[in-house]
Parts: C-alpha cells; sequence; structure tokens
C-alpha cells in the first residue's frame, strides 16, 4: 500500500492507527508521515482545525514507534494548527516541546525548524527578543545544512515580526529574500508565493505606498484564489480594505470586510476573524461612529484576551481610546492609551509608541495645550521617519502644524501644512488632504488673505464631496459629522465681504447635493434582491423585525400579552430585548445596502443661485435660513433679486422657543379641543409664535409683501418650526401666504414627476384605535379615484405597482428621535420602515402622511433629515404632506375632505392645503393650532397634473 492510501485509512479510522503503522519499516513510515504532513501544511490555510487533527496523527505515529523526531514534527504541526485557530499561548508551549524532543533526537534542523512558529506568537506573548535571537540561531542552521524551503519560511516568519514591531525596513528586506528563494524553487517555492506577496503589499502598506501594496496585493489574491487558499483570499482582502479606508472608499473597504469575516467564519478561524472586526472598527472611527466602535473596540479586546493576543488586543487598546476621547470619556481613554503604551514599549515597537504619543498630542491640542501637542508631535514624527511611515508621519507633522498656528508660529505651521498635503497627495489619503487643505486656509485667514483661504477652504469641502459620493445612505450621516469647518469657514468669509450670492451657493452646494445625489441614484439605495447574500439577509432583517415587534408589544404591555401563551417577560428584560435586536436590525441593514443595486454614482451638480431664481415666479419668494453656530441669516431670493439679513435672534434663543411651542403644542393635544385650558393654551401658543415671527419673518418684511407663495428652506432645528402658524399679532402666516418648504433650495430645479390620475390610499386603524382612518380613505378615494387598501389589505406590498398621482396612508405613525431609521408606519403586516420605502417606486406627485409625526426627522450633518419623510423623497415623490405632531384622528378627516376637493378643482397643492386650514381655523376662530395646523407641505408647490 502506498503512502497517500495509507494515509486516507488512517484519515478515515484513527483507531486502526496502531495496527497500520506497526509493520512499517523506517523508510514507509517516513513516507506516511510526510504525506500526513503535506496534508497538514496544506489544510493550514484552509481549515486549521483539519490540520490540527492531522498533526495530531503524526504525533501519534511517532509515539507508536518511538520515534521522536515524528513525535516533535507532529507537534510541530500542532503549533501551527493552534497558532492559526488563535491559541497563541498553547501554541508557543507546544513549539518549545517539539524543539526540546527535536533536540533529544539529536536534530538540529528539526529543532530550527520549531522557531519558525515561535516567530509568529512571540508578538503576542511578548517575547520577541527571545525569538529573533533563536531565529539567527535557526537561519545559520538551515544555511549549514542547505535547508532553502526552511529558509524562506524563516525569513517570511521573521519579516512579519519586525513589521508587526514597526521596522518596516527590516521587514522588506527579509520579504525580498524569502521571495528570491521561492522563485529560484519553481514550483516548489509557490505555495508560498501568495501569502509572501500579501505580506510584502502590507509592509509597503505600512509606509504608505499604496500603489505598490495593490499590486502584490491583487498578485497574492490571484495565487491565492488559484490554489483555494480561502484563508489566503481573506487576508488579501483584509489589506485591501485598510488601503480603501486610508483613501476614503469606505463603502468598498466594509463590503471586504465583511466578506473576509464570512471566509474566515466558514473555515472556523475565529482569531482571523477578531482580526476583521478591528478593522471595521478602524472603519467606523473614520465615519465618525464612535459609539459603535467603542462597543465593537470593547469587544474585540475581549475576544483577544481569550486568544491571548495581547500584541492586537493594544492595537485595538488604541482604537478604543480615540473613540472614548470622541465620546467624552477622557479617563477611559487615558487608561486605554496607558495600557497600550506600555505592552508596545515591553515590546520594543517604537512605532506603536510613537502612534500613542500621536494620538496623546491629539488629545492635548483638544485640550488647549499647544506646546504639549507639539512636542508629542515632534516625537512621534521622528519615530515614524526612522521607520518609513508616510502617512503617520504626515499626520505629525500636521498635528505639529495646527499646533504651531495656535502658539502663532504661522511661518512654521505654513511649512508643516504644505509638506502634509504632499504627502497626502502622494499617498492619496482623503481625511489628510482635508486637514492639510484647512490649516491652510486658516493659515492664510490669520495672515489677512481671504481670497487663499477661499481657495483652502473649498479644496477641503472638495475632498469631502469626493469621498462621500461613494458612501450609502447610512454611511453617509457620520462620515459628514466633523466636515463641517471648511464651508463654514468660507461662508463666513464670504458674507463679511458681503458676497451674498457666493455664500447662498455655498451654503447650497451642501445641502443640495446630497438630496440631489440620492435622487440621481435612486437605484443605488434598492437593495439586491436577487443576490443570494441579500436573499439571506432579507430573511434574517424579516425576522428580527417579527421578533423586535413582539418585544416591543411586551415592554408596552407590562412584560404579558392576553392571550398569548409566551412566558411573562419582565419590561426592563423585554426592552433590553428590544434594544439588542435593533442593532441587528441596523447592522443587517446597512450590510444590504452595501450590497445595493448599483455601484456606478451619477454625479448631481448642486444648482446654482441663478438656476434657483429662474423657476421661483413673480409672486413667490424663496427663504433660505443659515445658522453659523453664532447667528442666524435669512437669503430672500425671488427671480432676479437677491437679500441677505442677520437675523436679531441668536440660535441658543431660537432652540428655546422651539422647545416651549412643541411643549405648548403637546399640552394641547393632551387636553384637548375642548377643554377649557386649551383657549389659554392658545393665546399662549400665539404669543409664542408672534415671538418667532419677530425674530424670523418680521425683517423680511420688505420682501415678503405682495408675495402669494412663501418657500422656506429651513436650517437645522428650524425643520422642526411650523412656519405656516408664525403669527404677526393679527393673524396666522398662512392667512397671508400659501407657504411650501423644501429641504434644499435646489430641490425648485427638479421637474416633478407626472402621473396618471386617481390614487392609491391604505388605511388602517391600529386595532380600531384610528376610527375614522378608513372614513378618510373613502372620502380621498370618492375624491380622486383609484384603489383602496383598508386594515387587513393594507401591507407593505400594497406599496408595489406602478405609481399614481396621489399616495395616501392613513395609519399610525412614530418618530424614534433616537434612531430615525427605525421610526414607522403601522400596517396590517407589520412596520413600515424608511428602509422599506426605498426599496419601490414612490414618485408619486403627492405623498399625504396622515399619521402622526411623520414629518419629523433628525437632523444630521450637511442639513440631511433622517426619517420617514425623507424616505418618501429618496424614493421619488415630488411632494409630501406630512405632520409635525400626534394629529387628531377626527379633524383629520374634514381637513383631507377639503385639501382633496380643492386638488381636484386643479389649485396648486400649497394653496388647497392652506385652504382647508384655514376652513378649519374659519370653523373654530379660537381653535389651538394643535388641532388644525399639524400638517405642512414638503415639495413641489404646483397642482396635479392635468
Amino acid at each position: 500500500m502506498n503512502p497517500s492510501q495509507l494515509a486516507s485509512q488512517i484519515i478515515a479510522n484513527p483507531a486502526a492507527l496502531p495496527a497500520l503503522v506497526a509493520p512499517l519499516s523506517d523508510p514507509d513510515a517516513g513516507a506516511l508521515v510526510d504525506q500526513l504532513k503535506a496534508e497538514a501544511a496544506q489544510y493550514l490555510w484552509i481549515n486549521a482545525n483539519r490540520s490540527l487533527e492531522l498533526g495530531e496523527l503524526i504525533a501519534a505515529i511517532g509515539r507508536r514507534r518511538r520515534d521522536a523526531s515524528h513525535v516533535a514534527l507532529g507537534m510541530m504541526q500542532r503549533g501551527d494548527a493552534l497558532r492559526a485557530l488563535g491559541r497563541i499561548a498553547e501554541a508557543w508551549a507546544v513549539f518549545a516541546g517539539a524543539g526540546a524532543s527535536f533536540q533529544a533526537a539529536g536534530n538540529p534542523v528539526g529543532w530550527a525548524r520549531t522557531r519558525i512558529g515561535r516567530l509568529l506568537c512571540a508578538v503576542e506573548l511578548s517575547t520577541v527578543g527571545e525569538a529573533l535571537a533563536d531565529a539567527q540561531a535557526a537561519r545559520a542552521i538551515f544555511r549549514e545544512h542547505d535547508q532553502p524551503d526552511r529558509l524562506l519560511a524563516l525569513c517570511h516568519s521573521m519579516a512579519i515580526v519586525y513589521d508587526q514591531i514597526g521596522d518596516h525596513p527590516s521587514a522588506l528586506d527579509l520579504y525580498h529574500e524569502a521571495l528570491a528563494i521561492a522563485e529560484r524553487l519553481g514550483e516548489r517555492g509557490r505555495a508560498n508565493l501568495g501569502p509572501l506577496c500579501s505580506d510584502v503589499g502590507y509592509a509597503h502598506h505600512l509606509q504608505g505606498d499604496f500603489a505598490r501594496a495593490l499590486a502584490y496585493y491583487e498578485r497574492a489574491h490571484a495565487i491565492c484564489s488559484e490554489r483555494s487558499e480561502t484563508r489566503g483570499v481573506a487576508l488579501v482582502e483584509l489589506n485591501q480594505a485598510d488601503i480603501a479606508m486610508a483613501q476614503g472608499q469606505h463603502r468598498r473597504a466594509l463590503q471586504l470586510l465583511h466578506h473576509a469575516r464570512d471566509l474566515y467564519l466558514a473555515e472556523q478561524l475565529p482569531l482571523d476573524a477578531t482580526h476583521v472586526g478591528r478593522s471595521i472598527v478602524e472603519c467606523y472611527l473614520l465615519l465618525n461612529r464612535y459609539a459603535e466602535a467603542r462597543d465593537l473596540a470593547r469587544a474585540t479586546m475581549a475576544a483577544y484576551q481569550g486568544f491571548d493576543a495581547a500584541y492586537t488586543q493594544a492595537l485595538t487598546g488604541l482604537q478604543l481610546a480615540i473613540a472614548e476621547a470622541e465620546l467624552g470619556d477622557y479617563p477611559a481613554a487615558e487608561a486605554a492609551l496607558a495600557q497600550a503604551e506600555q505592552l508596545f514599549g515591553a515590546l520594543g515597537a517604537g512605532a506603536w509608541v510613537a502612534t500613542a504619543a500621536l494620538l496623546r498630542g491629539q488629545l492635548a491640542l483638544r485640550a488647549g495645550l499647544a506646546d504639549r501637542a507639539q512636542a508629542l508631535a515632534e516625537q512621534a514624527r521622528a519615530n515614524f521617519g526612522r521607520s518609513g511611515r508616510q502617512i503617520d508621519h504626515a499626520a505629525a507633522t500636521l498635528l505639529r502644524g495646527r499646533a504651531r498656528l495656535l502658539l502663532g508660529e504661522i511661518g512654521p505651521a505654513e511649512a508643516d501644512g504644505r509638506a502634509a498635503l504632499e504627502l497626502a497627495r502622494r499617498c492619496n489619503t482623503p481625511p489628510l488632504r482635508y486637514g492639510a487643505h484647512l490649516l491652510l486656509g486658516q493659515l492664510a485667514e490669520a495672515a489677512g488673505r481671504p481670497a487663499a483661504a477661499l481657495r483652502r477652504y473649498a479644496a477641503a469641502a472638495a475632498t469631502v464631496e469626493r469621498v462621500q459620493r461613494g458612501l450609502t445612505i447610512t454611511l453617509r450621516p457620520g462620515f459628514l459629522d466633523d466636515k463641517g469647518e471648511a464651508p463654514r469657514r468660507q461662508i463666513a468669509i464670504q458674507l463679511r465681504a458681503g458676497q451674498a450670492a457666493r455664500a447662498f451657493d455655498t451654503i447650497e452646494r451642501a445641502k443640495s447635493q446630497t438630496l440631489l445625489g440620492y435622487l440621481a441614484n435612486r437605484e443605488q439605495l434598492r437593495w439586491a434582491g436577487a443576490d443570494p447574500r441579500c436573499q439571506e439577509l432579507i430573511g434574517e432583517l424579516e425576522r428580527l423585525r417579527a421578533e423586535h415587534r413582539w418585544f416591543d408589544r411586551l415592554a408596552r404591555a407590562g412584560g404579558e400579552i392576553a392571550g398569548r401563551a409566551a412566558p411573562a417577560l419582565a419590561p426592563e428584560a423585554a426592552r433590553a430585548e428590544v434594544a439588542a435586536r435593533e442593532r441587528q436590525i441596523r447592522a443587517i441593514a446597512e450590510r444590504l445596502y452595501l450590497y445595493g443595486a448599483g455601484d456606478r454614482t451619477i454625479s448631481a451638480a448642486a444648482p446654482r443661485l441663478a438656476d434657483i431664481q429662474a423657476q421661483i415666479a413673480a409672486d413667490e419668494l424663496l427663504i433660505a435660513f443659515y445658522n453659523d453656530g453664532q447667528a442666524l441669516w435669512a437669503f430672500a431670493a425671488g427671480p432676479r433679486e437677491l437679500h441677505v439679513e442677520r437675523l436679531p435672534a441668536s440660535p441658543a434663543q431660537i432652540e428655546r422657543l422651539l422647545a416651549q411651542i412643541q411643549s405648548n403644542v403637546d399640552f394641547a393635544l393632551r387636553a384637548g379641543p375642548g377643554a377649557p385650558a386649551t383657549e389659554r393654551l392658545t393665546d399662549v401658543a400665539q404669543r409664542l409664535l408672534q415671538q418667532a415671527h419677530q425674530a424670523l419673518i418680521a425683517p423680511l418684511a420688505a420682501h415678503t409683501a405682495g408675495r402669494a407663495r412663501l418657500i422656506v428652506v429651513p436650517y437645522g432645528s428650524l425643520h422642526f418650526l411650523p412656519f405656516h402658524l408664525l403669527h404677526d399679532g393679527a393673524g396666522y402666516l398662512i392667512e397671508r401666504h400659501e407657504l411650501a418648504v423644501l429641504p434644499a433650495a435646489g430641490l425648485i430645479t427638479r421637474a416633478g414627476p407626472r402621473r396618471a390620475p386617481g390614487a392609491r390610499v391604505l388605511t388602517h386603524s391600529w386595532d380600531g384605535r384610528l376610527a375614522h382612518a378608513e372614513a378618510e380613505g373613502r372620502a380621498v378615494q370618492r375624491i380622486l379615484g383609484g384603489g383602496r387598501f383598508a386594515d387587513a389589505a393594507a401591507r407593505r406590498a400594497s406599496l408595489a405597482g406602478a405609481p399614481s398621482q396621489v399616495l395616501h396612508i392613513a395609519a399610525h405613525g412614530q418618530h424614534r428621535l433616537d434612531q430615525p431609521d427605525l421610526s414607522y408606519i403601522e400596517l396590517a403586516d407589520g412596520q413600515l420602515y424608511t428602509d422599506d420605502l426605498l426599496q419601490h417606486d414612490l414618485s408619486y406627485e403627492l405623498v399625504t402622511l396622515s399619521a402622526c409625526e411623520t414629518g419629523r426627522a433628525r437632523v444630521a450633518a450637511g442639513d440631511e433629515l433622517i426619517g420617514l419623510g425623507r424616505g418618501f423623497l429618496y424614493a421619488g415623490a415630488g411632494a409630501l404632506v406630512t405632520s409635525l405632531w400626534r394629529v387628531a384622528d377626527e379633524s383629520s378627516v374634514a381637513l383631507m375632505d377639503r385639501m382633496y376637493r380643492q386638488l381636484a378643482a386643479g389649485q396648486p397643492k400649497s394653496a388647497a392645503l392652506r385652504t382647508a386650514q384655514l376652513g378649519l381655523l374659519a370653523e373654530r376662530p379660537r381653535l389651538h393650532p394643535a388641532f388644525w395646523g399639524a400638517f405642512q407641505l414638503v415639495g413641489s408647490a404646483a397642482p396635479l397634473s392635468r
């Protein structure tokens, strides 16, 4: 029986090993062990658990035949497999035992071979000095005994260790020595080429030479794919993702990371999967998702602790320090940083010690300690310069420049800014490029060169725009959170110089580009339902939503639901289950957007003032607000004129006024329209609304006079203000003007959809609690025609099909201020979320949401609104009628009946809603606006098409 057949029998039936190996001659036993060793080495990159089992079989053969070398060989294979599985301390001990066995057998080459595996455990266990000293001795043995295969593996492992401690030049010398040996070995060396190319790429990667790194990664990916080396493919994708992150390609990075983690988990390689988690933490930090980064970093560190992986645990500690600092927990940040520094110092990992110093310098600068920040930046620069880490060197240079700016050292600060920008351009790293342009703009402004400052700020903003165009709807808001300083400074200079049109264009560029970009790329918001990965994720999402709904009902019902067999659950436990499901729902939805239907992005240029003015009628005035952090501004634009006013009220005063108006509305809704207290609340409401009018509209009186329609473009918290209810002391604003609201002025340039007449009507009574919903739906159908889906028929699938002129939904809705993506409308088959809306063509001319709080939203960076209304707009709706607060079921029936009659008669949408609201007010002039003014028009004010 040949060695291959014998190996197959032993693998299939390990119990037969004693009988099968006892009669073998030494040469035959050696051939069998070689066969098993080759198979174990192959499985190391495919299934490390299998490799572990094969190593044990080799050791068992050695013990059965009393062959110490074979026992040691099996132990060494087990060490390799244990290390691959993340059991680092066990692997180190097994390698030590294998080395001792080889020495006992008088086999120096065998002992030298065990030093290869120990090298790859050394960094995690802080035993680098011992491991490298042994490696030098092993290197001499392999050369003396002419062992090129083993010398190749040793050089490779030594290079990895040097990379890990930040000595990249030494690492590259060893990598290239190993590559040269592999090329000389021909087919024998080919198995090493994939991992080697991957690691050479990584060394160039750490030095900021991304082009060369990616070339090596592509070669490694091709080799590993050809050889079905799943682990190697995953490692390359992990490294490619890190470069994608550095270059601002965050969507691409997350796609690669999730795929790599899936590959590792499929091969039962939990340590490698944990490494992917650390890279996801890095991506979250770059996207400003600090709470998620902190939580994942903590989980990742706990996992590393289980693997005895102290080095990678410390790397994650650096990430945790950043997240904690950004979340304002400086003691926790300091503790994480100190722990990481201690380990890196013990390892002699100078580059990582310098990284910690860089983080300390950034924290010092944030605290205003410019001298300390400068000293730490210089310390880090010196180390990064020696190790060749260009990007880190540029980051330290930028930090020093920012510190010098605070210290008034303008010339040296500018030199640092230019040096950082040059490296950022060379390495194509958008975060550094943005930071360098911002610094140079601030320096130009400080030197009294506003034109130069404007150019720098515009370049910084353009860098952000290029990156954000490639982000998904879930990634963009967080990324933009800290990217507003350059445009704010740009606008401030333009306003000081009296350049109203340029300031308007700069503000509008930030607001319109996001909104119009989504509308131009609606297919990218669709989940790829035909993709098997997406089908599986969608199924998981539906399961989680059902569980979420169940636990949410338990939490609200005090832990029990009558008539159900489920055991009682304490409300706090139910709420914990709800929170857990929400985290999972958001994670799955994000992955679905990553695998969206399209990757190609159509560029959507923001309209300029002239384009917007061309769409404003002679009897219209567009009022766009802006908050610069210190003051409120209003731009009043007509067809040919533009005026800008600095408003008298501060942003803080308006915030307080908004809170008082909302509290007044809430009190009125709780009291009811007929309660005696409600009339007194009406007086208070009018006084508050007069204050708002005086602050926001009265300064523009000269421009609003004679205008039939006002088109309001709010900013920040003003999105929550009912502008139509502002009161001038004699009447509400809607009594003098039609009103329409636009989330961005550029939306006025977009032609709305034109659809066939008729309405699609969905009504759901929410288990009878909305008694008038069906009557409202019947009235809409009677006026406009079309199809109606009531109660059990009002399902999410009812939104499928070609849009008509109007979509009307009368149902319960809830706005989630904490998690606006989880705001919903309640239908018969569950909750309709924003994500669901984006999977449909909802390009109706008008969508009316006769549900509570459907107009509420959270305002993210770039003045992007996150909520249900956004979902309908991004899914193509030309206009929305939405509510700013909880609506009274009965009064909404009368309002909708009046509005739709006006629409059917050819009235513009803004006029139809105005007529309906004023009709209710005329019937009861003292009626609190909470009961007639909840709805506002967002989007096109034009009549329904005919």
